[in-house]
């Protein structure tokens, strides 16, 4: 009777451990899906594809341009200072965006690059 005991404990306490590992994924997935479903993070996608791809590489995995996912950033990862790199450019090949784009596009590529990272 006991070890019938253990054995029903043992594969309860094995139930809530997956139940609440399956509740933490979805919940972590449905949290990181409504900020890439976000309007302004469309919006960045769309001007992202346009506009930024062709160096940035598909979902800024990178190209002619660095890799966009990752948290290693040249002249700094802040939302001001990738700021500073769209709408200025950089020496080397980032042209400035700032006439072309406006500072509303740029916040809202900065929002799309931001729900790629890594």
């Amino acid at each position: 009777m006991k070890k019938i005991m253990m054995v029903v404990l043992m594969f309860s306490v094995a139930v809530l451990l997956i139940s609440g590992i399956s509740c933490t994924e979805e919940k972590s997935s449905s949290v990181k899906s409504s900020v890439a479903d976000s309007p302004e993070v469309r919006e960045g996608a769309e001007i992202y594809v346009k506009t930024c791809q062709s160096c940035h590489g598909e979902g800024g995995k990178g190209d002619i341009g660095p890799d966009l996912r990752d948290k290693k950033w040249k002249y700094g990862g802040s939302d001001e200072d990738v700021f500073t790199s769209i709408s200025e450019g950089r020496p080397g090949g980032m042209p400035g965006w700032k006439n072309s784009l406006g500072e509303e596009k740029i916040k809202k590529v900065i929002s799309y690059v931001r729900s790629l990272s890594k």
